[in-house]
C-alpha cells in the first residue's frame, strides 16, 4: 500500500472514531425531546416561509435578504481534519504526503456546505423572482456555484496564512468581496454583474498572493480542529455530563460591564462566578448571537405582521426556548471544580445564587426579544399576540426556578 493510501485510510479511521464517539450523545440527544422542539421550529418556520411566498409585501427588502443569507452560507468553509497535537511530531515528517489526506477533508466539508448553500439559496430564489428578478435563477445558481469554489479557496489560502492579523483582515475581505459580489449580481444587468465580478476576481486573486503562507498550516488546522470538536461537546454537555474540555475565555468588553453591577460581599460569590462564566465563556458568545439572530428574525416578522401578529411570537418563543436551554447548561460549568473544596465558599448558598443569574439573564433575553416583536406589532394597532405572549412568559419565568431547583439537587445526590 502506497503512503497516500495509508494516509488516507488514516483519515477514514479517524472519521469513523468521532462518529462512534459521539453517536451515543446523540441518542441522549434524542431523547431529551430536543428533535421535537426542532420540528416545531421548522414546521412555524416553514408556515411563516410559505406565507410571505403567498403575500411578499412591496417593500420587502429583496436585494438585502439574500445579500445576508447567501453571504452566511457561502463563505462559511469549515475545513474538519480530525488532526491531533501529536500529528505535529508523527505526521509533519510525512508532510509531502498529505495531499491525499486533504483532499478527503476538503470533499467531506465541501459537499456538506454546498447542501447548506444550496438550501438557502433555494428557499430565497422563490422571493427573489417575486421582486424585480434582474437576472434569472440559473444565472445565480452558476455565480453561486463560483463564489463557493472561490470561498472555499481563499479560506485555505487564509489558514496558510503566517500572520493572524493578515489572516483576520482578508478573511473580512473575503466576506465583503462576497457581498459586494451578491449585491451586483441581485440588481445589476447580467453583463454589469459579469464585468464587476470580473475586475473583483482578479483584485481578490492578486491580493490573496502577497502574504507570506506556510506550505501546510498544521498548528491552524489542530486548533480549527480542537475547537470544532469542542462545540460538539459544548452541544452535548447541554443534554448529559460529556468529558471536561478545556474553556475558552472572550474579554467582551462590550457587555463585561455587567459585572460591575454585581456587588463585593461574600453572599454573592457564586452570582459574580456565574456572571463571569456566562459572560466570558463560548456558552455567553452562543447565548449572544441567537439574541441577536432572534431579535432580527422577530422584527421582520413582526413588521409584516405575519400570521395575524402571532408569527413573531412563534419566533419569539422558539428562540427563547433556544436560549433557555443554552442556559440551562451553565449549571455544569463549575460542576467538577477542585476549588468548592479548598476556598471557604458559601456553598449552601449556591443554588440559590445560580437561580438568581439565570433568572435575570432569562428576564433580560426574553424581555429584549419580546420588545422587537411587540414594538412593531404596536406601531401596527396590533396589542393581543404581545399581551399573551407576555403573559405565557411570565409564567414561564415563574415556573423555572423550581424546575432548575430539582436538576441541581439531583446533580448534588449524583456527585
Amino acid at each position: 500500500m502506497s503512503h497516500d493510501r495509508k494516509l488516507e485510510t488514516l483519515w477514514h479511521r479517524r472519521a469513523k472514531a468521532f462518529r462512534e464517539e459521539a453517536l451515543p450523545y446523540f441518542r441522549y440527544m434524542g431523547q431529551s425531546g430536543f428533535p421535537a422542539f426542532m420540528s416545531l421550529f421548522i414546521i412555524s418556520s416553514a408556515i411563516g416561509y410559505i406565507g410571505l411566498i403567498r403575500h411578499v409585501p412591496a417593500d420587502f427588502p429583496f436585494a438585502a435578504v439574500g445579500i445576508a443569507a447567501l453571504t452566511l452560507v457561502l463563505c462559511w468553509s469549515p475545513l474538519r481534519t480530525w488532526l491531533a497535537a501529536g500529528d505535529t511530531v508523527f505526521l509533519m515528517p510525512r508532510e509531502a504526503e498529505m495531499a491525499g489526506y486533504l483532499r478527503l477533508s476538503f470533499r467531506y466539508n465541501t459537499i456538506a456546505c454546498s447542501f447548506l448553500a444550496a438550501a438557502v439559496f433555494l428557499l430565497y430564489l422563490p422571493i427573489y423572482l417575486q421582486g424585480p428578478a434582474v437576472n434569472g435563477g440559473w444565472e445565480l445558481a452558476f455565480m453561486a456555484v463560483v463564489m463557493k469554489a472561490a470561498n472555499v479557496w481563499g479560506a485555505w489560502r487564509e489558514r496558510r496564512m503566517t500572520w493572524p492579523g493578515m489572516r483576520r483582515l482578508m478573511r473580512l475581505m473575503r466576506w465583503a468581496f462576497t457581498a459586494l459580489t451578491l449585491a451586483a449580481w441581485l440588481t445589476s444587468l447580467l453583463w454589469q454583474a459579469a464585468g464587476f465580478t470580473l475586475l473583483l476576481g482578479i483584485l481578490y486573486v492578486l491580493l490573496y498572493r502577497l502574504p507570506s503562507k506556510h506550505r501546510m498550516p498544521w498548528e491552524r488546522l489542530i486548533d480549527e480542529e480542537a475547537r470544532t470538536r469542542k462545540r460538539y461537546y459544548v452541544f452535548f454537555g447541554l443534554f448529559i455530563d460529556v468529558p471536561t474540555l478545556p474553556s475558552s475565555i472572550a474579554k467582551r468588553p462590550y457587555i463585561s460591564w455587567l459585572l460591575r453591577t454585581v456587588r463585593y460581599a461574600n453572599r454573592n460569590t457564586f452570582v459574580y462566578l456565574y456572571t463571569t462564566s456566562l459572560l466570558r465563556t463560548e456558552m455567553g458568545g452562543m447565548i449572544i448571537r441567537l439574541l441577536l439572530l432572534g431579535c432580527l428574525i422577530i422584527y421582520w416578522f413582526a413588521e409584516a405582521v405575519s400570521l395575524s401578529g402571532y408569527g413573531s411570537i412563534i419566533v419569539f418563543f422558539i428562540f427563547m426556548g433556544l436560549i433557555a436551554v443554552q442556559l440551562s447548561g451553565l449549571r455544569h460549568v463549575h460542576r467538577y471544580s477542585v476549588w468548592k473544596h479548598v476556598y471557604p465558599l458559601p456553598e449552601k448558598q449556591r443554588i440559590e445564587q445560580f437561580l438568581k443569574v439565570d433568572r435575570l439573564a432569562m428576564l433580560l433575553c426574553s424581555t429584549l426579544l419580546w420588545l422587537f416583536a411587540a414594538l412593531p406589532l404596536a406601531i401596527a394597532g396590533v396589542f393581543m399576540p404581545s399581551l399573551a405572549s407576555a403573559a405565557l412568559t411570565l409564567a414561564y419565568l415563574a415556573i423555572r426556578p423550581g424546575r432548575l431547583r430539582k436538576k441541581l439537587m439531583l446533580d448534588e445526590d449524583e456527585d
